[in-house]
């Protein structure tokens, strides 16, 4: 199971280890898979003067049990049905040559244990860097704020880390996956469990591509049995 880890200010963030699969093949990615280049960070985002393209999958967790007895909200774990569908999704993105460079995740039972279902189908989903933080699992809840707190959060990773970040897979709870998503797409994305919507944007700076006014294209929608 994913371990949310401590973090320290100045400390930099550690890998997530490689997890092994338990009676199931690992999906290794081939050249194919791996199509994003990779960019200088020194050009500050920018590649021969130009911005450069980033993508994002915006991701609700698999499908949980229900709320009941005296398990919390935050505890509830995935279904065999719910592991299944994380599973399908990671190959379709591995397939399309979407893995992340990093992930931001809630540190809810049930997205780690998504998460854990997607990294078992495809080792780099357990090679991404990865952030596991309970405000992602709070802010859901409320009102047009998950946008503005992924993009602090992202941008505190990605634009001052020390490696180049192309693509971010954020991987929470709706409302505010869904809120979130549709603003940056500009028209209503809906997002069933285990459903990922994968999208397109140029910007300077990750700050920059999910500030007010950045423009994304909604590539495509991924769901587990489509």
């Amino acid at each position: 199971m994913l371990k949310a880890r401590q973090h320290q200010a100045g400390a930099a963030w550690p890998r997530c280890p490689l997890r092994k699969a338990t009676g199931r093949r690992l999906l290794q990615p081939t050249q194919a898979m791996l199509a994003v280049a990779p960019v200088d960070v020194s050009t500050n985002g920018k590649v021969g003067g130009q911005q450069i393209n980033r993508r994002l999958i915006m991701m609700r967790h698999a499908d949980s049990e229900e709320p009941g007895g005296q398990t919390r909200d935050h505890d509830r774990p995935i279904t065999a049905q719910g592991a299944d569908s994380a599973r399908a999704v990671a190959e379709k993105l591995a397939s399309r040559g979407w893995l992340p460079d990093l992930i931001m995740s809630s540190n809810s039972l049930r997205t780690r244990q998504t998460l854990q279902a997607m990294s078992a189908a495809v080792a780099s989903f357990g090679a991404a860097e990865t952030h596991l933080l309970g405000s992602l699992y709070t802010v859901a809840a409320l009102d047009g704020q998950t946008l503005k707190h992924l993009q602090g959060l992202v941008a505190g990773a990605a634009d001052r880390g020390r490696s180049a970040v192309q693509c971010v897979l954020c991987l929470g709870h709706n409302k505010g996956m869904e809120e979130a998503a549709s603003d940056l797409a500009g028209s209503t994305v809906r997002l069933e469990t285990a459903n990922a919507a994968l999208l397109e944007g140029a910007a300077d700076s990750w700050e920059a591509a999910l500030g007010e006014g950045a423009s994304w294209r909604l590539v495509a929608l991924l769901t587990p049995d489509a």
